[in-house]
């Protein structure tokens, strides 16, 4: 199913646009003029990205560091910072990731017509 879900000038280059649309919290950006969509909950500790960063594609979770490509949703680095962004020593980093395995975030195709962004979600 398609989803109206925002004014294609609310998504930026770079910049993190949370929306929400069947029951699903999205988070969307622009990735060389193209909106890109993923699931706005990170896949280390389930909590909100849309504070988090983009860089040339890749999102950075803003609590622990964990990076996605968020053209295809790819864990590119899984964690590797405490909370508030301090880089955490090597050997911490398997405390900080709780036994949890590096995992990608649901990437949901997205369009633009009309000044208007849709996401299509699978039932």
């Amino acid at each position: 199913m398609e989803y109206d879900v925002a004014h294609s000038a609310e998504v930026v280059e770079g910049r993190c646009h949370a929306v929400e649309a069947g029951g699903r919290k999205i988070l969307l950006t622009r990735v060389q003029g193209q909106v890109q969509a993923v699931e706005n909950k990170c896949s280390h500790m389930g909590m909100s990205m849309a504070k988090g960063k983009v860089t040339d594609g890749v999102l950075q979770c803003p609590w622990h560091g964990a990076k996605f490509d968020v053209c295809t949703g790819e864990n590119v680095e899984w964690v590797q910072n405490l909370p508030g962004g301090i880089k955490a020593p090597q050997f911490m980093r398997k405390v900080i990731a709780m036994g949890k395995q590096p995992a990608p975030l649901a990437h949901f195709p997205a369009s633009e017509v009309a000044g208007r962004v849709f996401v299509s979600l699978s039932d």
